[in-house]
């Protein structure tokens, strides 16, 4: 796949989300000037809006506005390029818009003439900004003009949490002809020409009055720069505009004159492909498969942080677009099993490592950590298991160190403040720190489950939790082996038996042949069904009398076996509802019967898991099915060229939550079982095991996949698969042969 375009397999005409990862972003939930140029929706700098950003206008020589009509769109994960025919003139302009990994927007516009004579056109970059309107959380301050840009300084506020300044700087790759900062006791939050101060004072020397610090203290701040062009025929002009965000406006207008010292788009397509070149490359026969592969990476790279502030000291991944931008315990897990696959392991770690620099004293880690603060109500039962599978691909003794003494003492928080009663089953307190409120399961043990989201609302001993800390105690056993620390090691050996002895005892119902929550107050299980019960099976928890309850209940499309599976509760559930309503509303995250990318994560894995561990060629099928219409549930209309990841799905029609406007949602794991499962890389502690699941495709290749030392690759043709090891072939064999490597 030497000649792949990544970047043109993901190309589509419908997508707008922008980034190259940390602090600024463009991904506009629900974007209401998307046909006009430059940033007017919201941009998101960490998790917090920062609206407008800045919008352009073309002006004839006297400073009459030159309307455009918008002709076409066009995405790739590298910019967004927008076409626009200026009615009544030879013009056409083309815009490109684009991000940058130094926190910069930035447009280039290309300016043509098809007309037999020249064209003077005056483009004019320009914004509004809040200052003393009743919504703004601050004026704003520290304008200045200097080097062709206009630099000053914002604050931000989300909600309830502190205010954070941030310096902007807005510029222009041509020498200026104007620039203008007008103060208005008013203005529409619309990118409207004729609603501009400019618009009364425009021409082609001319914008408006000069830039001044007097009285800022004003509802809204117009600002503007201008460049005029002569556009002669067959000889297009082009010019860019940049919006910078830092910590200062000295920084960010550093950002603004890096960006425009180089060609925009050209420096944005060059950062999307030196990442996917890094990444392992991978073809399918299955349209789906292949494009879902590099879109979840796009998805990824999209929201990477990489560069330190505050709270934040290693590179992880945030969990979405707007409200999401910040790092969250619950899919923390999910970043760790799917960024293990790049070469460097700096993200799969740090994705950790942020947390435990927070650590509370008791062992507990906050659910919610922003760049300068955190929610210290806030959490979520995770497996930080996953670690242990970072560690055999990118086996590192500092970080293996530093992670068991934090985890260590996560386990511990939970046996104190989690198990009073000592089960080896842990609590959930509310029906928040799970990440799957608005369930029958909470509902079983308090009527008020779901009237108030954090603080110790009810006791639930959950089969997920205790799984999670199943694998989490599973892996310190081996972090100690691994460190050396024999006597620890038994000790964590001892402790996970304890919790495996538990779930079996008090979980698992040999009559209904299924794993349930427990009430601690009673000692009885809930008996609701939910896809949380079949988490014992991607464990060593579960031996071969339980497989027909997987069997049962997972595949019967009276309980979990939907049109799209699997809904995070039961379709016979009383709560049920395939739509995303809760007792008669319509809630943002409901989990009674819809379909969670995140849920689907865990079951394929308990199915591949369970395959595996019992040798079952139809639960192999069964996995490979499973993943196959996981995967092809999140494509717009079921269109292979336009893949998705909302955050929920209906169970019946694949409908995803599009009310939300939350996309490309990183709150699952889909590269890692499409390397694990339809590559059949799996590495162990001292080997990897290759071994393909049965996926309905006539192809599949996959190369330069790290373990280690080495480099993997895998070629499947039908039925027959090949093995290389740093490029050279070492085994062939039939599917359902596996190969075993010595690392």
């Amino acid at each position: 796949m030497d000649d792949f375009d990544a970047r043109g397999h993901l190309q589509r005409p419908d997508k707008w989300y922008l980034g190259a990862g940390d602090r600024l972003t463009w991904t506009p939930p629900h974007p209401q000037w998307l046909d006009t140029p430059g940033f007017w929706d919201e941009a998101h700098y960490y998790d917090l809006s920062l609206a407008p950003v800045f919008t352009v206008t073309l002006l004839t020589a006297d400073g009459t506005a030159l309307p455009l009509r918008t002709t076409g769109r066009d995405w790739k994960p590298d910019r967004l390029r927008q076409n626009y025919d200026v009615p009544e003139t030879p013009l056409h302009v083309t815009e490109h818009r684009t991000a940058h990994a130094n926190d910069v927007l930035a447009s280039t516009f290309s300016v043509e003439n098809a007309g037999d004579a020249d064209c003077p056109v005056c483009l004019v970059a320009w914004t509004l900004q809040p200052s003393a309107t009743p919504d703004a959380p601050g004026p704003l301050t520290d304008l200045t003009a200097e080097d062709g840009q206009l630099r000053f300084v914002r604050p931000l506020q989300s909600e309830d949490r502190p205010t954070h300044d941030v310096g902007c700087a807005l510029g222009l790759s041509r020498p200026l002809a104007a620039r203008s900062v007008v103060p208005s006791e008013s203005g529409p939050d619309q990118p409207r020409w004729a609603y501009t101060p400019f618009y009364e004072t425009a021409g082609s020397d001319t914008l408006g009055p000069a830039p001044t610090l007097a009285d800022l203290d004003a509802s809204v701040v117009y600002l503007g720069l201008q460049a005029n062009l002569t556009v002669a025929p067959d000889d297009p002009e082009t010019v860019s505009v940049a919006f910078g965000v830092a910590r200062d406006a000295t920084q960010a207008g550093t950002q603004v004159t890096d960006v425009l010292a180089n060609d925009p788009p050209v420096r944005s397509a060059v950062f999307w492909d030196d990442y996917f070149d890094d990444l392992p490359s991978f073809e399918c026969s299955d349209p789906y498969l292949q494009r879902y592969y590099w879109h979840r990476w796009y998805g990824l790279e999209l929201f990477t942080r990489r560069h330190p502030e505050g709270h934040y000291q290693h590179p992880a991944v945030y969990e979405g677009p707007e409200y999401f931008r910040k790092h969250v315990t619950y899919s923390a897990q999910s970043h760790m099993l799917e960024t293990r696959w790049q070469s460097d392991p700096a993200v799969a770690q740090g994705s950790l490592l942020n947390f435990l620099d927070h650590q509370h004293p008791d062992g507990d880690l906050t659910g919610h950590l922003y760049p300068h603060d955190a929610d210290e109500e806030s959490f979520y039962h995770t497996n930080w298991g996953h670690i242990w599978p970072v560690h055999r691909i990118h086996p590192d003794g500092d970080f293996l160190q530093h992670a068991y003494d934090g985890l260590s003492k996560y386990v511990d928080y939970f046996d104190a403040e989690r198990d009073p009663d000592d089960s080896g089953l842990y609590d959930i307190w509310n029906h928040y720190e799970t990440g799957q409120e608005y369930m029958n399961r909470y509902q079983a043990v308090s009527d008020e489950a779901d009237e108030i989201h954090w603080g110790r609302i009810f006791r639930l001993k959950g089969v997920d939790a205790a799984v999670q800390l199943y694998q989490t105690k599973k892996a310190l056993t081996r972090m100690a082996d691994a460190l050396d620390r024999p006597a620890k090691a038994e000790q964590w050996r001892a402790r996970a038996a304890t919790t495996k002895t538990a779930v079996l005892d008090h979980m698992w119902d040999p009559e209904a042949e299924l794993f349930f929550d427990v009430d601690p107050e009673t000692g009885e299980r809930t008996e609701v069904k939910a896809a949380v019960c079949f988490y014992p099976y991607f464990t060593d928890i579960v031996d071969e009398r339980h497989l027909p309850g997987l069997k049962e209940h997972l595949f019967d499309p009276t309980e979990f076996w939907t049109e799209h599976p699997v809904p995070a509760s039961s379709a016979d559930d009383p709560y049920f509802s395939d739509v995303p309503h809760w007792k008669g509303q319509r809630k943002n995250c409901p989990w009674n019967g819809r379909v969670w990318p995140m849920t689907n994560s865990h079951v394929a894995e308990a199915i591949c898991q369970a395959a595996l561990r019992f040798d079952d060629d139809a639960l192999r099928q069964r996995g490979a099915e499973f993943i196959r219409r996981f995967v092809y549930m999140m494509f717009d209309d079921g269109d292979p060229e336009r893949p998705n990841c909302f955050e929920h799905y209906n169970p019946s029609t694949g409908q995803p939550c599009r009310y939300r406007g939350i996309d490309d949602y990183q709150h699952s794991w889909v590269v890692d079982l499409l390397i694990k499962y339809a590559a059949g890389i799996r590495p162990g502690d001292e080997t990897v095991t290759i071994d393909p699941f049965p996926f309905d495709v006539a192809h599949l290749a996959i190369d330069e996949v790290p373990v280690r030392d080495v480099s993997l690759g895998v070629t499947r043709t039908d039925d027959r698969y090949a093995v290389r090891v740093d490029g050279e072939r070492v085994d062939e064999q039939p599917l359902g042969t596996s190969v075993t490597l010595s690392l």
